[in-house]
């Protein structure tokens, strides 16, 4: 279940920002790179792969030429990214 949620919000991702051509191209780059080098692999723990992910998606942010609606979208992301660790860790119990 929590591989599905995750590769739900990784094509979520793909088609919001690194489709995006108003978002400068180092940001869909950066971003496209986070989630193939970190999110969808699966050979790390999940809390990593999603900490390191969230970690390359917040660098993104403080980019200065990020359009306003990417940038809310990131958050958005990084909050849904951080669901996915408290039901990953709530069933784990």
């Amino acid at each position: 279940m929590v591989e599905k949620m995750i590769s739900t919000l990784s094509e979520d991702i793909r088609s919001t920002i690194t489709e995006d051509t108003s978002v400068p191209r180092n940001v869909r780059s950066n971003v496209l790179t986070g989630l193939e080098t970190y999110l969808m692999n699966t050979k790390d723990d999940l809390d990593l792969r999603i900490y390191s992910t969230i970690s390359v998606l917040e660098e993104q942010i403080n980019d200065t030429n990020i359009p306003q609606h990417a940038r809310t979208r990131l958050f958005e992301f990084i909050r849904d990214l951080e669901g996915i660790v408290r039901t990953w860790q709530n069933k784990a119990k």
